[in-house]
């Protein structure tokens, strides 16, 4: 169970943060995620598959022409996995790296925590 919930953050990352077309992405988040899920950033709470399509839409509207990239491979640890990834330009160095943690339920993403990491400058 563990590398298929694996697969599913990582689909999760590309099929869904990196998806622009708002109704593949919607497709996505329907067959990823729980009709009532939270995606938790530091600063925000997102409850709901539609709402999660919105904040991703604006996510991606601030940076046009970046991608997702996984940093390795998912980890799962029973019902928590985390991915660690990469944002920025195709073929160039990240502007943003961060994790995700997810609670799965049902194998389904039931909540994500996104934890963004500091600058080396900070």
């Amino acid at each position: 169970m563990s590398d298929a919930l694996g697969r599913l953050m990582e689909k999760n990352l590309l099929e869904v943060f990196g998806q622009r077309d708002p109704a593949r992405r919607a497709a996505a988040i329907a067959g990823l995620y729980a009709a009532d899920c939270t995606f938790f950033e530091a600063e925000e709470q997102i409850v709901g598959r539609d709402a999660l399509n919105t904040k991703i839409e604006h996510l991606l509207q601030e940076a046009p022409g970046f991608v997702f990239r996984a940093a390795g491979p998912a980890q799962v640890n029973h019902d928590l996995g985390r991915l660690q990834w990469h944002l920025g330009p195709a073929g160039a160095s990240p502007v943003v790296t961060g994790m995700d943690v997810a609670l799965f339920e049902h194998g389904r993403i039931r909540a994500l925590y996104t934890f963004l990491d500091k600058p080396a400058s900070d």
